[in-house]
């Protein structure tokens, strides 16, 4: 499994520490190359505090390579995208990926909030294009939401959630809709809480005490 990585900040930096530690041979992709070593230094450092720990064995930071160009993604089975979340910018980009990537590679977005769909029309085969939510931070935090967008194919789908997996995530599928699962129910819950602290007349602190005896939330 060859996995390339597109944006090298913080979640594409953690995306691509999910690679290197399953095994994978990964190629970030960053504007500059000093971007990608910045970012490949802070997955060497993240990974060898992993063994300190003893959470992990070993790894083998030479899995990762640099890269400023798009074809140098050509061989990977397997994109994930994670830069500005900003739909005229993935569009663009994932045209691109359709012509440089091979026939058969499976193209992943990590947007939260755009329409996985949308990206997808950019690009001549959107059967192979899905969503891949990976939460933040991406070595840390346990879901990857699967997102069915309104062509993506069967097989598409099932890599992608066979992936989420072997990455060493919980997967859950839905489908392409807005805010997907957890922010469609996390962002109006955090607006009622806003909305509590006036019409409860209660205080932020008794409203976190609240939150945290009565229902386990952190």
């Amino acid at each position: 499994m060859k996995v390339g990585v597109v944006g090298l900040g913080a979640m594409g930096a953690g995306i691509a520490q999910l690679c290197v530690e399953a095994g994978f041979d990964t190629v970030g992709r960053e504007v500059t190359m000093e971007l990608a070593d910045t970012a490949r230094a802070r997955v060497a450092h993240f990974l060898t505090r992993k063994v300190e720990k003893g959470q992990i064995e070993a790894f083998d930071i030479e899995r990762l390579t640099l890269t400023t160009e798009l074809a140098d993604l050509a061989d990977c089975d397997v994109v994930i995208e994670a830069i500005v979340e900003e739909l005229e910018a993935k569009r663009e980009l994932f045209a691109e990926l359709d012509r440089v990537c091979r026939a058969d590679a499976v193209l992943a977005t990590n947007t939260s909030a755009l329409s996985v769909t949308e990206i997808a029309s950019a690009t001549s085969s959107p059967e192979r294009v899905v969503g891949m939510h990976f939460f933040n931070p991406a070595p840390l935090m346990p879901l990857v939401e699967i997102v069915r967008a309104e062509l993506t194919s069967d097989e598409t789908f099932e890599r992608a959630y066979a992936l989420g997996g072997q990455l060493g995530k919980h997967p859950i599928r839905c489908h392409d809709t807005p805010g997907f699962v957890v922010n469609r129910v996390l962002i109006p819950l955090l607006n009622d809480c806003v909305r509590v602290l006036d019409e409860a007349r209660v205080s932020p602190e008794d409203l976190d005490a609240g939150m945290e005896q009565g229902t386990g939330w952190p």
